[in-house]
């Protein structure tokens, strides 16, 4: 396993547990800018020279070998097969770098591709090299295909920064970040979070509009990541609390999730409420 810094180790860590609680998202974002300093620390048999491309295969390998540990490699044909584009299952979309764009035709081609069943593995992975370079007309497309994403399909958008992709691609991606900690700026007020507001939650996300507490789950699951980061930097943070802030970003995300399926509202703020108030008793709320 080659890891330069904590941010890495937790991105494994958070992948790992997607996979082993079939909490898998349909999109994630790989973000980072992976200097060179960075990779100098790294040890072990790299195939590229992008740290997060190296990431979505490894974890592209450790969805279609069902083996939920990353780097962790049994089976070198799938590998090789996966690093030469020779397996079915995983697809490439921008594979010419020297293109400034990604033609919209190569995004229907994906599209198209996506909608039909897998043809060895359990999964379709498709992963997106510099997705900054999709077009707005292509993001678009690609958007719908988001919006309603087939079953058991990932897609993997590798940037240098998240804010270079659509906001609405953005929302509906799951964000596995790779930079350094010293290059990623806590919010204000994050460090100093210990809870997030379970009364909140509860008394107001009912009753807003729907778009309304999208937002504020958007911002609760940034805020969430910002503390696990700042967490994870510090070197010594308990692993219990880490793991409570990591339950508590995987709620939001699919309690968001939930109101994109048109969910009861009222219902999804209740169940939420719940669950954060046992992570977080001091939050608790009497008519809980």
């Amino acid at each position: 396993m080659f890891l330069a810094n904590n941010t890495q180790k937790l991105a494994v860590r958070i992948l790992e547990s997607h996979i082993r609680e079939g909490r898998v998202a349909s999109s994630y974002i790989f973000s980072g800018c992976g200097e060179d300093g960075e990779m100098a620390e790294m040890g072990g048999e790299r195939h590229s020279a992008d740290i997060k491309e190296e990431f979505a295969v490894a974890f592209a390998y450790a969805l279609e070998s069902r083996d939920p540990k990353l780097f962790n490699c049994q089976d070198s044909v799938l590998l090789q097969r996966l690093w030469k584009h020779g397996y079915p299952d995983v697809r490439w979309l921008g594979e010419d770098l020297t293109e400034r764009s990604i033609k919209i035709e190569a995004v229907r081609e994906t599209i198209q591709w996506a909608s039909m069943k897998p043809f060895e593995g359990k999964w379709k992975i498709c992963i997106v090299l510099k997705a900054e370079r999709l077009p707005e007309v292509a993001a678009n497309a690609f958007l719908k295909t988001l919006e309603e994403p087939p079953k058991n399909t990932v897609f993997c958008l590798l940037v240098e920064n998240k804010n270079n992709l659509l906001e609405t691609i953005q929302s509906r991606s799951f964000e596995i970040r790779l930079m350094p900690m010293s290059s990623s700026p806590v919010p204000m007020g994050a460090g100093t979070l210990e809870a997030l507001p379970v009364r909140e939650v509860f008394e107001t996300y009912p009753t807003i509009s729907r778009d309304e507490v999208k937002r504020k789950l958007d911002g609760l699951m940034a805020t969430s990541r910002e503390k696990i980061y700042q967490l994870v930097a510090g070197g010594d943070a308990d692993p219990r609390t880490v793991d409570r802030w990591l339950e508590a970003m995987d709620l939001l995300y699919d309690s968001k999730s939930a109101l994109d399926m048109n969910v009861n509202q009222k219902l999804m703020a209740t169940r939420l409420a719940i669950r954060l108030a046992r992570l977080f008793p001091s939050q608790k709320v009497v008519s809980l």
